[in-house]
């Protein structure tokens, strides 16, 4: 399957905020909370994956990532907001 510009597997951003995912992308430009809150996502999701870590660290981790999500979502629904 070949997703949103030629990747061919989801992305996490895909996996956790699939109804926003393609509109917190097309925000990130010039919306410096959200560009700062998508790096933070982007730290989370590769410290999850690290292969060297404990099973808590990893449950840490995916917590961390649950709620940068939801900030990611918070944010994006913002920024839609009419000013």
């Amino acid at each position: 399957m070949v997703f949103a510009g030629g990747v061919e597997s989801m992305s996490n951003l895909e996996e956790d905020l699939p109804h926003l995912a393609v509109s917190i992308r097309a925000a990130l430009p010039g919306n410096a909370p959200l560009s700062e809150a998508y790096d933070d996502y982007q730290f989370a999701c590769q410290n999850q994956k690290a292969p060297d870590i404990s099973d808590a660290e990893r449950a840490e981790w995916t917590r961390i990532r649950r709620e940068v999500a939801d900030e990611l979502a918070r944010l994006c629904q913002r920024a839609k907001e009419p000013k």
